[in-house]
């Protein structure tokens, strides 16, 4: 019996090899540094978006960076510019406003001055 639990063992011990390979598999590389690949209408910001996806050196639209400011820290915006922005690939633009669920958590790649700036460079509520 104890040659039967060895190639039992073995198929085990590959099977969680196989399991961590492909897990591993679906991870992304890290970007190249994004200034030095931005285009000259855009602004760069590095983040990690809302719903945990990393939305590493989000690329802000022109007319957003006309009308909105840069955040003062990872999760905070100027007092004169409380809607947050967040760029995400998955869904699109959009803002967050004070009372919004995890409004604190949001790491906002823009800020804005009120719903109406943020929707006029092209960024809309959260479903």
């Amino acid at each position: 019996m104890n040659n039967l639990l060895k190639p039992r063992q073995s198929t085990i011990a590959l099977a969680l090899l196989a399991v961590l390979m492909l897990t591993s598999c679906g991870k992304k590389a890290e970007a190249p540094d994004a200034d030095a690949t931005a285009s000259p209408g855009t602004t760069t910001a590095s983040s990690t978006n809302d719903s945990g996806e990393s939305g590493s050196n989000a690329s802000i639209p022109a007319e957003a960076a006309k009308l909105g400011v840069k955040p003062t820290n990872a999760t905070t915006c100027p007092n004169n510019a409380l809607v947050k922005g967040k760029v995400t690939k998955k869904r699109g633009n959009i803002y967050h406003i004070a009372n919004s669920l995890d409004y604190d958590k949001v790491k906002p790649d823009i800020c804005f001055k009120d719903t109406v700036t943020a929707e006029k460079a092209g960024f809309q509520a959260p479903k």
